[in-house]
């Protein structure tokens, strides 16, 4: 099983009230169940979560499509407490930063780039935080867009026109060799 072996209420309540069919995992295993439900809260992966439980891929498939709000709640509690975590880090890492900037001696002892990296990744961040996560999904094919082609025949109309293209273009009459017939 999981190390700590933490089951919050809301996934073993999700799995006592599931009731239904004797051969359900909530029903044969569910404690289990219910760290399974808490490990993929917590985003692990289902070969993960079935070797902490022991609960197969199917069963876990399954769990997971019958307990989609208790996932998402969880998934929120969590979320919260990274949050507060963060938060209580954040004032105590100011806290200790005051303490560094009153004590010239242990200041003194501190190397730049301990307190620089952090810095850099504290403003970023930030930044990111006020901006909020964006995602940019760019498209790209490889293939000619019917527009594409028209201004490529169109450009090579013009270097023609301007006799700034050579084309040689080759006939065939009757399956044998192409002919070769020079245009200007």
């Amino acid at each position: 099983m999981d190390d700590s072996g933490y089951i919050s209420p809301i996934a073993a309540t999700s799995v006592v009230s599931s009731g239904g069919n004797a051969n359900l995992v909530e029903n044969r295993k569910p404690v289990e169940a219910a760290l399974a439900l808490e490990l993929l809260a917590e985003g692990k992966t289902y070969d993960d979560v079935e070797a902490a439980t022991g609960i197969g891929y199917t069963a876990l498939v399954g769990l997971k499509a019958r307990h989609p709000d208790t996932l998402e709640k969880r998934r929120k509690q969590l979320a919260y407490d990274g949050f507060e975590m963060a938060e209580g880090l954040r004032q105590l890492a100011k806290k200790k930063m005051q303490m560094l900037a009153e004590d010239e001696d242990q200041l003194m002892k501190v190397n730049l780039k301990d307190l620089v990296l952090p810095y850099a990744i504290a403003q970023d961040k930030g930044f990111a935080a006020l901006e909020g996560n964006t995602v940019r999904v760019e498209h790209t094919s490889k293939k000619l867009s019917i527009e594409d082609a028209r201004k490529l025949i169109e450009e090579a109309r013009n270097q023609i026109q301007q006799g700034e293209l050579n084309v040689t273009a080759n006939e065939v009459t009757d399956g044998n060799e192409p002919n070769e017939t020079e245009l200007s």
